[in-house]
């Protein structure tokens, strides 16, 4: 099925449409051919204003956590973000005079989420797409034979190779 734009002609049939190669099976494609390589990670230490602030500015929904040698450690989504809000707000009974507050120490570290699921650079698309559809999750970091993080995969990737998009 293709989309049209909405505008005063009519609708092709589906006879006058040209027909285009079908994609080759998920199955024979790896994660590391559609996975995005450039990924915005953080340091266990980042604070959580500065996740915050990252997730805001390159419009991500939750990234990497990992250690200097690039390993692996967690994730931190804004869910993870709005939850340690939520509960620093219910912990907070003090009372402090008028322009003064508590500084915020959190970091990435206290609130990311550290089992995760993961798939290897060379796992095929419909490895994936399993594990994503499986776990009701968007995202999953793809990691190297070293342990490394190699990129991340994500259903918009999946959807793109789907579309034939790059």
């Amino acid at each position: 099925m293709r989309a049209f734009p909405m505008n005063n002609r009519p609708m092709p049939f589906p006879s006058e449409l040209e027909e285009s190669e079908p994609l080759p099976s998920p199955a024979l494609w790896a994660v590391c051919d559609v996975m995005s390589r450039e990924v915005i990670v953080v340091n266990p230490d980042t604070s959580l204003q500065t996740a915050a602030e990252l997730m805001l500015e390159h419009a991500i929904s939750g990234m990497p956590v990992v250690d200097e040698q690039g390993r692996l450690l967690g994730m931190v989504s804004k869910t993870d973000l709005v939850r340690q809000r939520l509960a620093s707000e219910d912990e907070s009974s003090v009372t402090l005079p008028a322009g003064q507050h508590l500084e915020d120490t959190t970091i990435v570290e206290d609130v990311m989420t550290r089992h995760v699921l993961i798939v290897p650079e060379k796992a095929s698309l419909t490895e994936a797409a399993k594990i994503m559809v499986n776990a009701g999750v968007h995202r999953v970091p793809v990691v190297s034979s070293r342990g490394t993080l190699a990129g991340l995969v994500t259903t918009s990737d999946i959807v793109r190779w789907v579309a034939g998009l790059p």
